[in-house]
């Protein structure tokens, strides 16, 4: 009977014996295996992780850098002509007499020393120290060898003293008109030819000082001579058309 009964207490402890031991080295196969599959793990995200950031390096060192442009708005603004082109420069009328006559338009040839409104030295080189913008000189051409010229100045009116002491002591006449002064030269040789006769004719007078144009007070200045027919007549349309001279 205690033989019977100690066999299967045998068995128990036997088999316990044995699960303990299976659990254990299946513990062990665990602990190696999940070290192995963390590891391996680890290592795929950070593989990963590498080639995103070298992937990443790549793609911003091939991206040219762009450089920002912003607009110029510190340009300086065009300066507006204070004075009418040739086109404007007379009336409707005195264009329609000018081609009647045989008259072509030269517009603004202007140089060294001639094709001004004047043939007086002294007047020119007064006329061609105003800025481009505050003058004009325009020409038409009768051939085969007569032209006329008018020429039309804004300056200060204090510069302007300079241009009447010259007409004062080379005009044969000078009368006030509509406000301003009037000058006549009767003969007047262009500096090209000697053989160039002409004769002149100047009206200065009053005027609003354009604001690209640094004063006070300003006078315009016009300025005709003509070598087949009236230099006064055009004075006087210029005049009326800049709305310097009434009708």
């Amino acid at each position: 009977m205690r033989a019977h009964t100690l066999a299967p207490a045998s068995l128990l402890v036997g088999l316990a014996l044995i699960l303990s031991g299976c659990q254990s080295v299946q513990g062990v196969l665990d602990s190696l295996g999940g070290s192995d599959a963390t590891e391996t793990a680890d290592q795929g995200e950070n593989g990963a992780s590498d080639s995103t950031d070298e992937a990443a390096s790549e793609s911003d060192a091939d991206t040219p850098l762009v450089e920002e442009t912003t607009e110029d708005d510190t340009a300086p603004p065009t300066v507006q002509a204070a004075v009418p082109g040739c086109s404007a420069l007379y009336s409707d009328a005195q264009v329609v007499a000018f081609e009647e006559e045989g008259r072509q338009p030269e517009g603004d040839i202007s140089q060294d020393g001639y094709g001004y409104g004047t043939t007086n030295q002294d007047l020119i080189a007064l006329l061609e120290g105003v800025r481009n913008d505050l003058r004009v000189s325009c020409t038409w051409y009768l051939p085969p060898e007569f032209s006329s010229t008018t020429s039309v100045a804004i300056l200060g009116t204090e510069q302007m003293g300079g241009v009447e002491d010259i007409l004062s002591a080379a005009s044969n006449s000078q009368t006030t008109l509509d406000g301003g002064s009037l000058w006549k030269i009767e003969s007047s040789s262009s500096n090209i030819s000697g053989e160039y006769t002409a004769n002149e004719t100047h009206f200065i007078t009053p005027t609003e000082c354009p604001e690209s144009l640094a004063e006070t007070n300003c006078s315009v200045w016009f300025a005709s001579t003509n070598s087949s027919g009236s230099s006064e007549e055009l004075t006087r349309d210029a005049a009326v058309v800049f709305g310097a001279l009434g009708q």
